[in-house]
């Protein structure tokens, strides 16, 4: 039996700097470190170890120093991580701003939202309606626009915003 045998394994999984994910792997909780008896776990520093709480929930450790033992008489080749508990989620990643406003009439913030999408698209119509093109051209291309934003596909993406564009 292994010297790791004796202490309790529990299964870690490790999502790697690329979103992948592997293992599982067996692997000892042990305070401060965490040790998988395992020479060929895919683990390095930055990867984040996830074991699976009593809840269902992930438990997130950040592995800061990953050092691999070869086998040494009767403890078998193994890695010992060292850690830093957080959660190192992609989204973390977004950056913060800091805006101060002063005397505004109005003023929208967010990340993701369709307004820049509608001030684009009433950019487009403003310009095709202030063009030297033909009134046939004009027309026209402002058909193309209304067809695109009656199209159901753009309607449920960009939601009641379309009909902005549309006037």
């Amino acid at each position: 039996m292994s010297v790791f045998g004796t202490f309790p394994n529990e299964d870690a999984r490790v999502e790697k700097k690329d979103g992948s994910v592997a293992g599982p792997y067996k692997a000892i909780f042990a305070g401060t470190s965490i040790i998988v008896p395992d020479a060929h776990a895919d683990i390095e520093e930055g990867d984040v170890i996830l074991r699976k709480l009593p809840s269902g929930k992930d438990e997130r450790s950040i592995a800061t120093q990953v050092t691999f033992f070869q086998k040494m008489h009767s403890i078998p080749s193994h890695y010992q991580i060292k850690f830093k508990k957080g959660s190192l989620h992609k989204m973390q990643d977004k950056p913060s701003h800091n805006i101060t406003i002063n005397g505004a009439q109005s003023v929208q913030i967010g990340d993701f939202n369709t307004q820049n999408v509608i001030n684009s698209f009433q950019a487009l119509k403003n310009q095709i309606e202030s063009s030297s093109a033909t009134a046939a051209d004009k027309e026209e291309a402002q058909s193309l626009l209304s067809k695109l934003f009656s199209h159901p596909l753009v309607t449920s993406i960009l939601g009641a915003a379309a009909g902005v564009v549309l006037g």
